[in-house]
């Protein structure tokens, strides 16, 4: 299960120059990436109206994919699968993303479930300010004058915007510290865990598995969906 956190921060203050350094540094060091970028713009951009994928959508089916030989582009309306809240896209993020170990979401200020780091625009952005409106900040990127921010505000955590391999350095050690082992979801909502309840499940299950013919010696990733 991957970790999620986003990069925020004003218009224009190098959020995706960031993000996409950060990804480089991330695959290179074995990790695999996905990335959501938010938008303001409530108007589909990447739909034909009267083509066949817009017409799926206006029959109501809630997730519409369209293949391609290297792209694959999904529609999905949040109505359709009861997405009303960030709680609810997180989850539904997690299972998305399942096979992923990190997720970058660029924007997204206002999700309060997600660890941030915003990147700092402005000379004289009031840090305070920012931190009483955002939650889960975990530190700040900032272009120069570290010093003089860290003077300002002792009890933040600052990056600066061109060491960008201490930033992946920190974010490395977010995946040890938070990635969990095991997604168990009931009737579809996800029921969190403990380390040790994880291992409780994880041991006697590991157990029969080995032994099925089949199975892989070297053991990754296991998914088992059950329904009654």
């Amino acid at each position: 299960m991957p970790l999620l956190f986003s990069i925020s921060g004003y218009h224009n203050a190098g959020k995706t120059t960031l993000a996409l350094s950060l990804c480089k540094i991330l695959k290179t060091r074995g990790f695999k990436i996905a990335v959501v970028k938010s938008s303001k713009e409530r108007k589909i951009l990447t739909d034909t109206p009267e083509k066949d994928t817009w017409l799926y959508r206006e029959a109501e089916i809630p997730v519409v994919g369209f293949f391609q030989e290297k792209l694959f582009t999904l529609y999905i309306n949040p109505e359709g699968l009861n997405l009303f809240s960030f709680k609810e896209w997180y989850v539904y993020f997690l299972s998305l993303f399942w096979n992923f170990d990190i997720v970058i979401l660029e924007g997204f200020k206002s999700f309060d479930m997600l660890h941030k780091i915003w990147v700092v625009k402005e000379k004289n952005e009031d840090l305070k300010k920012i931190k009483s409106e955002v939650r889960n900040l975990l530190g700040f990127v900032v272009k120069d004058n570290i010093e003089n921010w860290k003077a300002l505000y002792p009890e933040e955590k600052f990056f600066l915007f061109e060491e960008k391999e201490v930033l992946a350095d920190f974010i490395e050690e977010l995946v040890k510290k938070y990635k969990p082992k095991v997604l168990l979801r009931v009737n579809g909502k996800k029921i969190p865990m403990k380390n040790f309840v994880e291992e409780i499940l994880i041991s006697p299950l590991l157990g029969f598995i080995k032994v099925l013919k089949g199975v892989p010696e070297k053991i990754e990733d296991i998914e088992i969906k059950i329904k009654f």
